[in-house]
């Protein structure tokens, strides 16, 4: 036995030895695949350096390309937007408009409505009744202007339509009893338009109404008294919460030339444009309890420029009724005068217009 000992114990310690390096690699191959699966792993997950910028860049673009579009946005919003809630100078006129048309039983204001009983007027033409003359006609004198309008066609929602207009003005010799107080003049304006109401705002200013029509003008006279002329006109109306401005312009449409001043037929007055006017701009303000509407014609002829002013004063007596102060200042103030300087003021009342 104590020869078998030693032996014994050798092969004990040989045999756990090998057991003990055997062991040795398994357990490192295995922390080997643990360690390379989890390399594995975080390549997978891990973008590459080109999908890392590409993303980058994608994150970035669109905060800054956001501005951009915000500024181009608004700055189209800001110069041209849809407009239905800012207030209007005009927002009373055209609600009373509407209300108007939906009653079958009333009719609606054209232009301004009014009576003038005194006016002075410092170069009246006689031409335009046989009994007055150069030395018997009245610088004093009536004026007064009736206008209206009737939709003939409307449509299905709001009151965009064709529409019939018609203003008369008359000339009155009210207080020339020498000759029995006879009408010096009187205009005729029918007019036939398709208007338009907007709701756009362009700057800040609300578009409310544009208009193309055609118009006569006429004074109802013949021979060397007749004056008449036809126009294709264009207008359109804009306002803020203060004022009011209107533009118009149109077009002849020309007449063939008379063979005899007598002649029925042919142009009247060919040379009204350059007297009269080729277009016209209008402008309202409320000035406290006064209200103050200007309107500007002229021919656009820088050579030869001729024109007139209009300025009309209004205060209020009642809801309906203004007292009105009128000035009138160049040609055209009546067709009979068409191609005569003068001033005009008047003083009288007129229905509520704005």
């Amino acid at each position: 036995m104590s020869v078998f000992k030693p032996f014994l114990l050798l092969v004990a310690v040989s045999l756990c030895s090998v057991n003990t390096y055997a062991q040795e690699p398994v357990q490192s191959k295995s922390v080997q695949n643990e360690d390379l699966q989890k390399e594995t792993v975080q390549e997978e997950l891990a973008p590459t350096e080109q999908e890392s910028e590409e993303q980058a860049s994608e994150d970035l673009a669109p905060e800054n390309q956001a501005p951009e579009n915000q500024e181009s946005d608004i700055e189209i919003i800001d110069i041209i937007k849809r407009d239905t809630t800012t207030e209007s100078a005009l927002d009373n006129r055209l609600e009373g408009d509407k209300e108007a048309i939906d009653n079958v039983f009333a009719i609606t204001q054209h232009r301004q409505n009014y009576l003038l009983p005194m006016t002075y007027i410092t170069n009246p033409n006689s031409n335009g009744n046989d009994e007055l003359t150069e030395e018997n006609v009245d610088k004093k004198e009536a004026k007064f202007q009736v206008s209206v309008k009737l939709p003939l066609y409307l449509e299905d929602t709001g009151f965009d339509g064709i529409y019939l207009g018609f203003t008369l003005t008359s000339f009155w010799q009210l207080y020339n009893s020498e000759v029995s107080k006879p009408f010096r003049e009187t205009n005729y304006e029918p007019e036939i338009f398709w208007q338009e109401t907007a709701d756009y705002s362009v700057l800040g200013y609300k578009f409310n109404t544009f208009q193309l029509g055609f118009n006569h003008m006429s004074n109802g006279q013949s021979g060397l008294s007749s004056r008449s002329w036809n126009r294709i006109f264009a207008s359109v109306v804009f306002s803020d919460q203060d004022d009011i401005y209107y533009l118009k312009t149109w077009y002849r449409i020309p007449e063939d030339e008379k063979d005899d001043p007598l002649d029925a037929t042919g142009d009247d007055n060919p040379d009204i444009e350059n007297y009269y006017g080729r277009m016209e701009f209008g402008y309202g303000r409320k000035l406290g309890n006064f209200k103050v509407m200007a309107l500007l014609r002229n021919n656009l002829n820088l050579g030869n420029n001729r024109g007139s002013i209009q300025v009309d004063l209004t205060y209020p007596l009642t809801d309906r009724y203004e007292l009105l102060f009128q000035y009138f200042n160049g040609y055209g103030d009546s067709l009979i005068d068409y191609n005569r300087s003068q001033e005009r003021v008047g003083l009288g009342f007129q229905l509520l217009f704005l």
